[in-house]
């Protein structure tokens, strides 16, 4: 007579996965994400660094062509800038925000007079309440701070090196 059974284990079937299987996978996410994640977000901020370095050069060049045309900074004609009153240089929106396009992150400030001028991106978490609607009010920069450019080409930031925070 034939038993009929159930089949040996080694014969059988195997479906689906372990306990100790599924622990070694999330425990390899874990590590995987625990080192992309804080990648990821240096990526970003420098990211968001290099775009406020790019508006800084670009403000910068805009108020040397208002030099060349005028003789000043501050005003936009020569007549103006003899006079030391009148049509008053007119900021680009384009050039008070980095990035130019897309999410603010920085807030871009001017400081001008007739021979100098300083251009200062702080961050929008640090800008407190300056950055337009619809920017990342929550961006912060806490490698670098503020950067900051001045009329002799002098770069500096409020928290870390040049070297560090102008030259990646």
């Amino acid at each position: 007579m034939v038993r009929r059974g159930r089949a040996p284990l080694s014969l059988r079937r195997r479906q689906g996965f372990t306990l100790i299987e599924a622990i070694i996978v999330v425990a390899l996410l874990a590590i995987i994400l625990a080192i992309a994640i804080p990648s990821y977000r240096e990526y970003i901020i420098r990211s968001n660094r290099s775009a406020a370095r790019q508006v800084l050069m670009e403000a910068a060049q805009y108020l040397e062509r208002v030099h060349t045309f005028s003789g000043c900074y501050n005003f936009a004609d020569t007549a103006s800038c003899i006079a030391g009153s009148g049509s008053a240089t007119v900021i680009p929106s384009t050039l008070q925000r980095a990035p130019s396009e897309g999410r603010v992150t920085y807030l871009v400030s001017w400081s001008l007079s007739s021979s100098a001028y300083t251009l200062t991106a702080t961050p929008c978490a640090a800008a407190g309440g300056g950055c337009p609607t619809g920017a990342d009010t929550t961006f912060d920069d806490p490698t670098c701070g503020a950067l900051t450019l001045t009329h002799t080409g002098a770069r500096s930031s409020s928290a870390g090196t040049v070297a560090t925070c102008w030259q990646r």
